[in-house]
């Protein structure tokens, strides 16, 4: 035991933790004594240290090559003592990696990605369908047919969820596991290019480029359809992947099995998808057929009795999916909906302390008849906040209980819930009723053309119309305050008086729509923010812009215009810099000029030129001309004073729509000194008076022809 005495009197003081955990670990290893290996291990549990937590891992599952039981329990007891650390959590394991992760990994398994949620369900879940699934894709990796990675915000999640529901101890334990099994990819997120990206959520999108860079054979995830927009191939479910593998499972068999699921099985999944929108979107089939709530619980039953004695009695069963326990409760009422949401809430409040209200429950027909589908709305209400759900089914009592249901898990456990994508038919057949209040709600996939009704006056703030169809529909007065407008078609949209303050309008297309009166946010840059507005009947907004994200916007703005709306360009340029055209801003503008040109809309401008010219003026101005641009020259000294006003230093381009006045703007640049200032403007006003003084400095100037001598009009400018 003299050994055993001097590493206990090691001064901590004096040497180095490092050097201390170092020297323990290296005794460790040459030790035999189990008294003193029993001492070192004890001692490690007081380092909560990378290395010491894999030693200890490592002696754990090593347990039987340790013939003494004292020895087996220091090592689970210091195991224990570190990973229940508070400073061991999901951060430290990710600063880390490099002791935690995977060895030596020269597995000629298939590379194949698998989403996070699938591995929680394995560890998680009870044995449904989907944890057999994914205990069976595990069983792979474990008998190393494939060579498993996992991206790093999925390994996050897993820490997090493991530790709500179980503890933080479980949780290391588990990331520790994964680790030593699975590769951790890694991808920076200002590296990826969203634009590649359009209609797929930022976690798939991070999933497909760790994929690409780690040139995995595919990937396997319950959220495939999530992957069908990412232009990815290689995607499969569980099921979809274990049925095409079939009874061989060899490495080889894996890899052909991933590569053929490729586009056929994306298109495939496509058309199942667009058959569920089109005949059923109202179903939620995950949520119908497990009713899960939140929490590890479910709704494992809940039924409906009605007596001689007017009163309907309603019984709610709530079962745990882990532990099994149950909580049942039921109500008497004159209302089967009354019955059954109060049998739900007391069943509820076993889990939670109920802080939520019903406002208001509305119901639609879809269809008329007897077995017609019902949509249920329902709006709750908590802390001051107002959440609503919709759920549409031919059976009109899970209708209402399902959307209440819904509302529930929104209120209390907000992460867990996923909410619908609504059909074009619960939105407008609840308008229809009267129903206004839509806040918040998921209508991406909405196709409003020709359809009959309007949402006039609708509330639609946060609401997510992205991709939606809504081309010629009726959105006067509606509060679009926030909503999510990106990718949609607003085309001939009638959205007089609508409020689209903050509202995403990028790439949208408001061709013709008609945006009258319409509340913008404080800026109004929204609206120009990649949004088609060619023919559009635009709002009388001024917008202080200058410098290059001006001219940005006007270059933008000019290639939306159309063609058949008679319209054209009047310009003044102030070329106190002759090379200002060479220049990568210049170079730009000019391109666009020459695309305008060439879908036949005129363009007429005139150059201000100081007196000290050069060769390159020439050059810029012989290339405009000839490019079809009717050009007109004016010498600083005399455009100091038009119509009152001093153009030496200015910058104007008005573009003005003879069909649709109201789509004409001005964009005005100007210099006082070193400080720049500048504008759109679609205010009618403005439009007016900046078109008279171009006209004004036109008719001061020198016409240029093709024939002419431009030299020679040059030299007599000052005369």
């Amino acid at each position: 035991m003299e050994n055993t005495e001097l590493l206990c009197e090691i001064p901590t003081s004096v040497t180095p933790r490092a050097d201390i955990i170092n020297d323990l670990l290296a005794q460790l290893d040459n030790e035999q004594d189990s008294d003193i290996r029993a001492e070192i291990i004890r001692k490690l549990g007081e380092y909560p240290e990378p290395q010491v937590i894999k030693k200890l891992w490592d002696l754990r599952n090593n347990l039987e090559n340790e013939s003494d039981d004292f020895v087996q329990y220091e090592i689970k007891l210091s195991l224990h003592k570190v990973t229940n650390h508070p400073s061991i959590n999901i951060d430290f394991f990710l600063g880390n990696l490099e002791v935690f992760q995977l060895k030596d990994n020269n597995s000629q398994a298939p590379k194949v990605l698998i989403d996070a949620a699938l591995i929680e369900e394995f560890l998680l879940r009870n044995k449904t369908t989907l944890n057999r699934e994914a205990t069976r894709v595990m069983g792979l990796v474990l008998e190393g047919k494939i060579n498993p990675y996992i991206g790093e915000i999925g390994l996050i999640k897993i820490w997090h969820n493991i530790k709500n529901l179980k503890s933080q101890e479980y949780a290391n334990r588990s990331i520790i596991e994964l680790l030593s099994k699975i590769n951790v990819g890694q991808v920076d997120l200002k590296e990826i290019d969203l634009e590649k990206y359009p209609n797929v959520n930022l976690k798939t999108a991070i999933q497909v480029e760790i994929a690409r860079k780690y040139s995995v054979a595919g990937i396997i995830t319950i959220r495939d359809r999530e992957f069908i927009a990412s232009g990815y191939p290689f995607v499969g479910s569980p099921s979809l992947f274990l049925q095409s593998l079939g009874e061989d499972t060899s490495p080889a068999s894996i890899e052909r099995t991933l590569k053929n699921l490729g586009k056929a099985a994306m298109e495939n999944e496509k058309v199942k998808l667009n058959q569920l929108l089109e005949n059923e979107p109202q179903h939620n089939l995950f949520f119908e057929d497990n009713l899960l709530l939140f929490q590890g619980w479910k709704i494992e039953n809940f039924e409906i009795l009605c007596a001689n004695n007017n009163l309907t009695a309603a019984t709610v069963i709530l079962c745990n999916t882990k532990t099994q326990e149950r909580y049942t409760e039921s109500a008497f009422k004159k209302g089967s909906v009354d019955a059954l949401f109060t049998a739900f809430n007391e069943a509820l409040a076993h889990l939670v302390k109920i802080k939520h209200h019903l406002k208001s429950v509305y119901l639609a027909n879809l269809k008329e008849g007897q077995q017609g589908d019902v949509t249920v709305k329902v709006m709750v209400e908590y802390d001051g906040k107002e959440v609503i759900t919709i759920h549409t089914h031919e059976n009109i009592l899970k209708a209402y209980f399902f959307a209440y249901v819904k509302a529930m898990i929104a209120v209390y456990a907000p992460k867990e819930y996923h909410p619908d994508i609504h059909s074009t038919k619960e939105l407008t057949y609840l308008h229809k009723i009267g129903r206004r209040d839509f806040h918040g709600l998921n209508f991406s996939q909405v196709n409003l053309m020709d359809t009959p009704g309007n949402l006039s006056d609708a509330k639609l703030m946060g609401c997510n119309f992205s991709q939606a169809n809504l081309s010629g529909f009726n959105l006067t007065d509606a509060d679009l305050t926030g909503a999510d407008l990106s990718h949609a078609n607003l085309s001939k949209a009638n959205l007089t008086g609508a409020d689209l303050s903050h509202a995403d309008l990028s790439k949208a297309n408001l061709t013709g729509a008609n945006l009258t009166d319409v509340k913008l946010d404080e800026n109004n840059l929204t609206l120009l923010d990649g949004t088609i507005l060619a023919n559009t009947i635009m709002p009388e907004i001024n917008i202080e812009i200058s410098g290059e994200s001006r001219l940005e916007k006007v270059g933008q703005l000019l290639k939306h215009i159309d063609p058949q709306s008679q319209s054209r360009i009047l310009a003044v340029h102030s070329m106190t810099d002759s090379i200002w055209w060479d220049n990568p801003p210049g170079q730009k503008f000019w391109e666009v000029n020459k695309e305008l040109i060439e879908r036949k809309i005129s363009i007429q401008r005139v150059f201000i030129l100081p007196e000290a010219r050069n060769p390159k003026h020439l050059q810029v101005i012989q290339e405009q001309l000839n490019s079809g641009i009717e050009v007109a020259l004016i010498c600083q000294e005399k455009a100091k004073d038009v119509e009152g006003y001093r153009w030496d230093d200015t910058n104007l381009l008005i573009s003005e729509n003879l069909s649709v006045p109201r789509n004409s703007f001005t964009a005005r640049r100007t210099m006082n000194g070193q400080t720049e200032s500048g504008y759109i403007s679609y205010q009618t006003r403005v439009v007016e008076t900046d078109k008279s003084i171009f006209n004004a400095l036109w008719e001061k100037s020198e016409k240029l022809s093709t024939e002419a001598n431009i030299q020679e009009q040059l030299a007599n400018l000052n005369t």
